[in-house]
């Protein structure tokens, strides 16, 4: 099956935005978990590396979703 390029770029926009939204919760819970020094069995400074590179994760997908959305057809 062939996929249109305009339905291709619907779909991956669509996943971008799925793992943008996923990866705010994620940034929210573990800045909340920093701030409760939650650490669940790692070290707070490994909680806080795991913190910055979902936010550099999430830059990453804003800057893939963005492009997305400029590039449409």
């Amino acid at each position: 099956m062939r996929v249109s390029s305009r339905e291709l770029s619907q779909r991956a926009s669509r996943k971008a935005f799925a793992k943008i939204t996923m990866l705010n919760i994620e940034v929210d819970k573990l800045k909340s978990d920093i701030k409760n020094n939650y650490t669940g069995g790692i070290t707070i400074e490994e909680l806080i590396s795991v913190y910055e590179g979902t936010k550099v994760e999430l830059q990453v997908w804003n800057y893939i979703a963005k492009t997305i959305e400029t590039n449409k057809d």
